[in-house]
C-alpha cells in the first residue's frame, strides 16, 4: 500500500510540474503571418481589420528612456533646522572667546568696550551667515548621481514646495568657508580691539541636501508617462502590399499589429482549449525524464527528496526565462540554461544530465522567440558544457568550459545569421555581449552546489575532497586521540579507493567513507588493538563488557558524525563497515568461559546496517582484511591471500554483501587489489622474535 502510494505521490510532483510550467506559456495562440525586416513581405496583401496603435521600437523607447534618466531634475531637501544648530554653537562659542579675551584684563571699562565689539562682530557674523544658510549650502554629491551632474539646475524642496534652482547660486561647503573668512579677516582689520580666533569649518554644513528617494520617484513618473505608441493604423487602411519590401517603418508596423494580435485574441473557451493541448505536450515531455528515471536510474527514482531535483531546476529555469522574455531590454540569452546539465553532471552520469538538459529546452521552445533556433543553440551548447567538465572538481575546469559555451554560442550565432540574412554585415555584435554575460553566469555553477546539496541532500566530488583533507578538525582529533585508529584509517581509505576506481565506484566516496568509519573509537581508544602499545585493558574485564565497548565505537561515531555535520552519506560507512556480523574473538572467549550454557549469539553481533552499494561494501571487506592482517604472526604472499580468502568469503558466507549490486567478478578485483596492496605495505615489515 505505500509504495502505491509513494508511486502516486511521485506522479503527482511531475503533473503538477506540468501544470505550473504550462501556466508559465505565453497563453495565446501564434501570429498567422512570418516576416523579417529587410526581406520581401511574402504573403499577400495586407488590410488592417481593424484600428490599432503602432508601437515606438525598442531603440526609440530605449533613446527616449536614457534621456529622461540623464536629464531628470533632481530634487534637494531644504533644511532649516541646521542654521538655528550653527547659530547656537557660534553664539556660545563667542561668548567663551570673549570672556577669555576680557579675563586678564583689569579696567573694567576696556572689557565692556571689548565686548561690545565682539557683540557687534559677532551679529554681523550671524547675519552673514544666516544670507548664506538661507540661499543654501549644497550636500556634495556623489559621483554616481549623473542626475545632478548632467543639470545645470535642481528642485529644493522647502516646506513641501519644490522650487526650481540653478546650482551655480548655491553655496558649496569651501565657497561658504572663504566667504565668512573673508568677511571677518576684514572686519578683524577695521576692529580697534582684538577679536577671538575662529574656525569656520565648524559652522558650515550643507543644509541643501540630496533627497535620492523623491528623484527617484519623480523620474519614475516621468518613465511611466512616456507613451509606447506613434501612432495608428485605421481599419481598411493598407498595411503593405505583397512582394514589399519590409522597412524599418513596416517592421514596426507589422510587430504591433502581431503584439495587438496576440492580445486581443483567444475567448475563455479558447484558452481553456489552448492550456490543456498545452498540458499534454508539457506531460509528454515531463514523462520521458520520469520513465528515464523510473527504468535506468532506480536510485534516483526511489528517492523522493533527490528525484524532486529535476523538475525543482526545471521549473526554476523556465520561470527566470519566463520572466526575462517579457522584457524586451534583456536578451533571452542571458539566461544561464546551461548551468542546469552543469550541476546535474555533478551528481550524475552525464547521459542523466543531458536527457535533464533536452527536456528543458524543449519545454523553453514554447517560451522564447525563434523557437527552433534557440533549442538547436542551447542543445549545442548544453553538450559542450557537459563534455567540458564532468564533476567540477576544479575552479579552472569551470572557467574553461564557460569559455567554450560561449565559442559555442558565438559561431552558431554567427551561422543562423548568415541562413536567415545571407550576408556577415547583419551580424549584431549586441548579442555578444549578452552571450558573455551568460557564459559569466555559467561560473555560478559552483557556489550552487553547496546550496543544492543542502536542499536536496546529494553530495558533490568539491564536498567529497574536502571532507577527505586530513587536516580537517575531525581527522586531526582522531589522529591526535587515537593516532593507530587515524593511521587504520588512512590505510583502509588508500586500498579502498583503488578497489572503487577498479570496479567502477564512487571513489571519492569511498575515500572520505574510510577515513572516518572509525571515528567511534575515540570514546575508548585503547580498547582497540591498532592503538594498544603494551597490555591489553579486555583481559582486565568480562567479554560481556568487550562486547559492549567494541559495539559502542559505532554509535558513538554517528554521535561525533552529527555533531560535526558530516553528510549521511559518509556517515552511512559509520554503520555499514561492520554491517551486523559477529564479534567472534570475544564470542569465542564467552564460549569457553561458559561451555555449558545456551548462549545468544545474536548478541554478540553489531547493531549496524547491511551495506546497501558498492562503495560501502568495499570499505566494509578492506577494512576487515587491513585490521586483521595487523595481527597475523608472519607477512608471506600465501598468508596475506589465505586471510583475504578467509575473510572474503566469510562475508559472503553470514550474507553481508547481500543488499549490494557487487558481483563476483567485483569481488575478484577488489581481492587482487588487496593482495598487491598488503604485499607491498608488508614486504619490508620485520618480524621481530618474542
Amino acid at each position: 500500500m505505500f509504495k502505491n502510494l509513494n508511486f502516486i505521490y511521485k506522479i503527482l510532483i511531475f503533473l503538477s510540474a506540468s501544470v505550473i510550467t504550462v501556466l508559465l506559456f505565453p497563453g495565446s495562440n501564434k501570429f498567422s503571418y512570418e516576416f523579417q525586416k529587410g526581406e520581401p513581405w511574402k504573403h499577400m496583401n495586407l488590410i488592417a481589420e481593424y484600428d490599432f496603435p503602432v508601437y515606438k521600437s525598442d531603440e526609440l523607447i530605449k533613446v527616449e528612456r536614457d534621456s529622461i534618466l540623464k536629464f531628470a531634475k533632481p530634487y534637494f531637501t531644504y533644511n532649516r533646522d541646521v542654521f538655528i544648530t550653527v547659530e547656537i554653537k557660534l553664539n556660545n562659542d563667542f561668548k567663551k572667546s570673549t570672556e577669555k579675551l576680557t579675563e586678564t584684563i583689569s579696567d573694567k571699562k576696556l572689557n565692556e568696550l571689548i565686548k561690545l565689539n565682539a557683540n557687534k562682530i559677532r551679529i554681523i557674523l550671524l547675519n552673514e551667515l544666516h544670507l548664506i544658510y538661507e540661499k543654501g549650502i549644497i550636500e556634495p554629491v556623489n559621483d554616481k548621481e549623473k542626475t545632478v551632474k548632467n543639470n545645470s539646475d535642481i528642485y529644493i524642496v522647502k516646506e513641501n514646495v519644490a522650487e526650481l534652482v540653478l546650482i551655480s547660486s548655491l553655496y558649496t561647503q569651501k565657497k561658504a568657508y572663504s566667504e565668512l573668512n573673508k568677511t571677518y579677516s576684514e572686519l578683524k582689520a577695521q576692529s580697534k580691539f582684538s577679536l577671538p580666533e575662529i574656525d569656520f569649518s565648524e559652522y558650515v554644513f550643507f543644509n541643501v541636501s540630496y533627497n535620492r528617494q523623491m528623484s527617484q520617484k519623480a523620474t519614475e513618473q516621468l518613465l511611466k508617462e512616456l507613451s509606447p505608441v506613434r501612432g495608428m493604423i485605421q481599419a481598411g487602411e493598407r498595411i503593405i502590399y505583397e512582394g514589399q519590401l519590409i522597412n524599418d517603418e513596416k517592421f514596426q508596423i507589422l510587430t504591433s499589429l502581431k503584439k495587438q494580435y496576440i492580445s486581443e485574441q483567444n475567448s475563455y473557451s479558447d484558452k481553456l482549449v489552448l492550456f490543456f493541448g498545452e498540458l499534454i505536450i508539457a506531460t509528454s515531455i515531463f514523462t520521458i525524464l520520469f520513465l528515464y528515471l523510473f527504468f535506468y536510474n532506480k536510485k534516483i527514482f526511489d528517492n523522493n527528496r533527490k528525484l524532486l531535483y529535476f523538475p525543482f531546476m526545471m521549473i526554476l529555469i523556465i520561470i527566470i526565462t519566463a520572466v526575462v522574455s517579457n522584457h524586451q531590454r534583456v536578451d533571452i540569452y542571458i539566461v544561464p540554461v546551461t548551468i542546469l546539465p552543469l550541476i546535474t553532471a555533478t551528481f550524475y552520469k552525464p547521459r542523466t544530465a543531458f536527457l535533464h538538459h533536452i527536456v528543458t529546452i524543449l519545454l523553453l521552445g514554447f517560451i522564447v522567440a525563434n523557437g527552433f533556433e534557440y533549442i538547436f543553440i542551447q542543445f549545442i551548447a548544453g553538450f559542450v558544457a557537459i563534455s567540458g567538465v564532468s564533476k567540477l572538481n576544479r575552479r579552472s575546469e569551470v572557467l574553461w568550459t564557460a569559455l567554450m559555451i560561449f565559442i559555442s554560442y558565438l559561431i552558431l550565432y554567427i551561422a543562423f545569421t548568415i541562413i536567415k540574412e545571407g550576408e556577415i554585415e547583419k551580424i549584431d555584435f549586441n548579442k555578444f555581449a549578452w552571450f558573455a554575460g551568460s557564459s559569466i553566469l555559467v561560473l555560478m555553477a559552483y557556489p550552487l552546489i553547496y546550496f543544492i546539496e543542502k536542499v536536496f541532500g546529494f553530495i558533490s566530488d568539491v564536498t567529497l575532497i574536502e571532507l577527505s583533507d586530513t587536516n580537517r578538525p575531525l581527522l586531526k582529533l582522531l589522529a591526535e586521540k587515537a593516532p593507530g585508529t587515524f593511521q587504520h584509517s588512512v590505510q583502509v581509505a588508500n586500498i579502498s579507493e583503488s578497489a572503487a576506481r577498479e570496479i567502477e565506484a564512487n571513489p571519492l566516496l569511498v575515500r572520505a567513507g574510510a577515513l572516518y568509519h572509525d571515528i567511534g573509537k575515540m570514546s575508548n581508544p585503547s580498547f582497540f588493538i591498532e592503538n594498544q602499545h603494551s597490555e591489553n585493558p579486555h583481559d582486565k574485564i568480562s567479554p560481556q563488557k568487550s562486547i559492549e565497548i567494541i559495539k559502542q565505537h559505532v554509535s558513538e561515531g554517528i554521535k561525533i558524525a552529527k555533531k560535526y555535520s558530516l553528510p549521511k552519506d559518509v556517515s552511512d560507512f559509520i554503520l555499514t563497515h561492520h554491517g551486523n556480523a559477529k564479534i567472534t574473538w570475544f564470542l569465542f572467549k564467552y564460549k569457553e568461559a561458559h561451555k555449558d550454557e545456551k548462549i545468544d549469539e545474536e548478541k554478540f553481533r553489531y547493531n549496524g546496517i547491511l551495506p546497501y552499494s558498492k562503495e560501502t561494501a568495499v570499505v566494509m571487506i578492506v577494512d576487515s582484511v587491513e585490521a586483521a592482517s595487523r595481527s597475523l604472526t608472519e607477512y608471506t604472499e600465501s598468508s596475506i591471500d589465505n586471510l583475504i580468502e578467509k575473510i572474503v568469503q566469510s562475508k559472503i558466507k553470514e550474507n553481508l554483501l547481500i543488499h549490494t549490486d557487487i558481483t563476483f567478478d567485483d569481488i575478484n578485483k577488489i581481492k587482487k587489489i588487496l593482495k598487491n596492496k598488503l604485499r607491498n605495505i608488508y614486504h619490508t615489515r620485520v618480524i621481530y622474535p618474542e
